[in-house]
């Protein structure tokens, strides 16, 4: 199996970029981004993708020849946009498309059946992958492959309860618990090597990361670089998904959010799974020191 011909649907968002530089930095792929023709985003894409305009709602019969003579389909949607995914999926094996990487990227396993019930998205997630095992079953020229990577650790400090003005940093028990995180820049690497290795990737899941960390090692981290010392909340956080739950059911969405950052936390230590391929995808740990400097530096 040899993959040269990639899509990207969902190169605007925010994992999309990351991706993409992370294919086009290889220079052993041709990158062809599917994008909405009602989009308002701007195409400022590296010299040499290429971009394809379809219908809003990505109908099939506008899918299958935009994807002919393409060897793999790469989604960064939203993850709980399944029938998106779908169509995609039905399309990519009508057209002969040998891999898939679906939206699958995030803070925890969607395998995880606590995930799936905290937070909605990962049943979402695991509907998708279901979809598209079954695909794989049922056509031998088709294949998957779930990039797990952990938190986005330089998307947004908000999201990891961590207020750089403020100095304030909240801790989830002792903060002892190691987790795995992966910076946009990692994911993009660990995409592009796995359509680089695409038989010892095939039908599986693969878990990387950037760093593997835990809550004092971050709050030291940033501490450090701030040369200041920061005021610490500490949860239970056995009370604090309780009472997240609680408001998630009624429609509170950063509610949701504080599980995702929960499960990402406490349930995210990928060294320790059999799917764990740093090694394998040839990816080097980062440092902390330097990247929380430069998170620093841009906010």
């Amino acid at each position: 199996m040899s993959i040269k011909n990639v899509v990207l649907v969902g190169a605007d968002g925010n994992l999309g970029p990351g991706v993409l530089q992370g294919l086009v930095e290889t220079g052993a792929f041709n990158v062809t981004v599917f994008k909405r023709k009602s989009s308002k985003s701007k195409s400022n894409y590296p010299e040499g993708v290429q971009v394809k305009l379809l219908s809003d709602d990505f109908p099939i019969d506008e899918l299958i020849p935009a994807l002919q003579n393409q060897d793999a389909v790469i989604s960064t949607v939203y993850g709980a946009q399944v029938d998106l995914q779908k169509r995609l999926a039905d399309a990519a094996v009508k057209a002969g498309v040998q891999r898939f990487i679906p939206s699958d990227f995030g803070s925890c396993d969607s395998q995880s059946k606590r995930a799936m019930e905290l937070a909605p998205i990962y049943v979402a997630k695991s509907q998708v992958r279901d979809y598209l095992e079954k695909l794989a079953k049922e056509n031998s020229g088709f294949s998957w492959t779930s990039l797990v990577c952990g938190h986005f650790f330089d998307w947004d400090l908000g999201f990891f309860h961590i207020n750089l003005e403020a100095k304030t940093f909240e801790i989830l028990d002792d903060g002892d618990v190691y987790w795995s995180t992966s910076t946009f820049a990692q994911i993009g690497k660990a995409t592009a090597a796995i359509l680089q290795k695409p038989d010892e990737t095939k039908n599986r899941f693969a878990y990387i990361q950037s760093f593997r960390i835990n809550q004092n090692q971050l709050l030291k981290a940033f501490e450090k670089e701030t040369g200041q010392s920061w005021n610490v909340k500490n949860y239970d956080s056995s009370d604090y998904v309780k009472e997240r739950k609680a408001k998630a059911d009624d429609g509170d969405k950063s509610a949701v959010e504080d599980l995702v950052w929960v499960l990402g936390t406490l349930e995210a230590d990928w060294e320790a799974r059999d799917g764990y391929v740093n090694d394998l995808l040839g990816l080097q740990q980062e440092n902390l020191d330097e990247v929380v400097a430069r998170i620093v530096k841009n906010n």
